[in-house]
């Protein structure tokens, strides 16, 4: 039983770490609630009609990574280029 509570803790601390960031990266309460209840949605099993979910949403979440980042480099005039491995 020590084993399964040690687990619990360090996944209640993960979680809370997790939420702690979110909280430094939503520029406003609107913006987290959105982001907190798609994460319970995630939870719950919404696959949000990815069909393969778990390989489709990686893919993404990388994609959308990828965009972001040329599309803030680009803000400061800033080529940003990305080789796939």
């Amino acid at each position: 039983m020590g084993i399964e509570r040690s687990v619990k803790k360090n996944s209640e601390e993960i979680l809370n770490e997790a939420l702690d960031k979110l909280v430094l990266l939503s520029p406003n309460k609107k913006t987290y609630d959105q982001l907190t209840s798609l994460m319970f949605q995630l939870y719950c099993g919404n696959d949000y009609g990815l069909g393969n979910f778990s390989l489709s949403f990686l893919d993404k979440i990388e994609k959308r990574w990828q965009q972001g980042r040329k599309a803030a480099a680009a803000v400061k005039g800033i080529k940003l280029v990305v080789k796939n491995a």
